[in-house]
């Protein structure tokens, strides 16, 4: 099935798709390729919106699944005002105007964070890859095998050892074990999503091998916690180079900065900085 949707605003999907907040989506013939739920999609930039192909079951219901994954229910353009008026943020959304946030599957996107300690994109990808293709569902769409993340239960069967195997490392023990919290019902990240920001930061932090910054990116992608504000060393650098923040300072204190600056629109401004910053530098 393939259709046409109109995005209001604007949208550049290359940005969005390769600013370092999901990892499994990729690009082949013109197209960008992955998984939403339980189904198959093509995307390819049009103007005013975005060509689709998919294996969804209707269109109303393929609609449905991209406009939260590409949070269409957030006021992009209003967001976009607010940032406009910080001259670094402004020169960020001059260059990448169509940068969007994604709200991502809560369990592959937490166990995408938790990956990505000491490592960097190309690797999360590749294991990432590694663990759908060995544990998840295959989803046959126009010619091409795509695969859905593994849940909980199908990761706690595989255990560390098994992710070990994968290229995982250390991380495969902390992935091993969240999955299990998850799949014995005692991690329940959906209901994270109606929980404030501090006490689901908090349950997440729970986890072995998660940190404020693994929680943050777990909050802002696919939690609904526009209030999260991930610092990496990009989003470090671009405070200290831009905003006279020490590069050192404790986690908590440049969170406490950025949240009284931005308010409810740090997961927006953190993607811009985290972006702009690696890209175009000082």
């Amino acid at each position: 099935m393939s259709f046409f949707l109109t995005v209001p605003g604007p949208l550049d999907l290359k940005a969005t798709l390769e600013s370092g907040q999901v990892f499994r989506w990729e690009q082949a013939d013109g197209w960008y390729w992955g998984v939403i739920g339980a189904h198959g999609y093509a995307l390819r930039q049009g103007e005013g919106g975005l060509l689709v192909r998919t294996g969804a079951p209707s269109e109303a219901r393929a609609k449905e699944a991209l406009a939260g994954f590409l949070r269409l229910d957030d006021d992009f353009e209003g967001v976009c005002r607010e940032m406009g008026r910080d001259q670094r943020l402004r020169e960020a959304l001059a260059r990448y105007p169509g940068l969007r946030l994604l709200r991502q599957e809560p369990w592959e996107c937490l166990v995408s964070f938790m990956c990505s300690q000491v490592s960097n994109i190309p690797r999360i990808s590749q294991n990432l890859r590694a663990i759908a293709q060995a544990h998840g569902e295959a989803v046959e769409m126009d010619g091409r095998r795509l695969y859905r993340f593994p849940g909980p239960e199908r990761l706690t069967e595989a255990g560390a050892e098994g992710l070990r195997r994968l290229g995982l490392g250390f991380r495969a023990e902390y992935v091993a074990l969240a999955a299990r919290e998850a799949a014995e019902g005692r991690l329940d990240l959906m209901a994270l999503r109606e929980a404030p920001y501090q006490e689901a930061k908090e349950r997440l932090m729970a986890l072995r091998g998660v940190g404020e910054k693994v929680a943050d990116c777990a909050l802002v992608f696919s939690l609904d916690k526009l209030e999260a504000f991930p610092l990496d060393r990009w989003v470090r650098r671009a405070l200290a180079e831009w905003y006279g923040q020490g590069e050192k300072a404790r986690y908590g204190e440049a969170l406490a900065w950025a949240q009284a600056r931005w308010g409810g629109r740090c997961g927006y401004v953190q993607q811009y900085l985290f972006h702009y910053r690696r890209m175009v530098g000082t």
